[in-house]
């Protein structure tokens, strides 16, 4: 969040120093871009904190292994040559 505030005020003094030159519409929605990625970060470390209840985990591995192998055979013997 710290690096968010350092990029608005770089973004801001460099726009009064009139070293860019970006219509407000444009720098309005930078700012609105900038936030929207801090939130989709923050959702992400929300994801983080609670992990997968070890049952799912296993249940999830178990039906993909047994996918890999069902799709295998399947394609094998319903395939003509």
């Amino acid at each position: 969040e710290i690096v968010l505030q350092w990029l608005q005020r770089l973004i801001v003094e460099a726009n009064d120093a009139k070293l860019i030159s970006i219509a407000p519409p444009i720098l309005s929605r930078v700012f609105n871009q900038l936030g929207n990625g801090i939130v989709m970060m923050n959702t992400a470390e929300q994801l983080n904190d609670f992990p997968m209840p070890f049952p799912l985990a296993q249940t999830v591995t178990f039906m993909l292994l047994l996918h890999w192998a069902l799709t295998g055979l399947v394609v094998a013997t319903t395939l003509d040559q």
